[in-house]
């Protein structure tokens, strides 16, 4: 599974990225975690196969799931990225359908 976080500039995100990958890990599952500004998304519509918003940039969640095409576009709700709980939002890609 290869993940996409997107945010503003990322400090916050950077923090995200490891805790998604460490989450990755823990469950035996294969992939990557990129966190990226906003403006770099066009160089990753095609290896991403999930596109996670930081709360902070929610009103682009449109915008990035019409880029994204049928691949799942979901902004992580602000208590798991103010806690960075990787595992609820892992649990959050799972139950919107992502195999795993």
């Amino acid at each position: 599974m290869n993940i996409l976080l997107i945010c503003n500039a990322g400090m916050s995100t950077g923090i995200m990225r490891l805790r998604l990958e460490d989450e990755l890990k823990r469950r035996g599952i294969e992939g990557s975690v990129n966190a990226v500004p906003l403006v770099e998304l066009d160089d990753y519509i095609e290896s991403a196969e999930v596109f996670l918003l930081g709360p902070q940039i929610r009103f682009a969640k449109d915008d990035v799931a019409a880029k994204a095409g049928n691949k799942l576009t979901m902004v992580i709700a602000p208590q798991d990225f103010g806690a960075m709980n990787a595992k609820k939002v892992m649990d959050d890609i799972i139950g919107n359908g992502v195999n795993v």
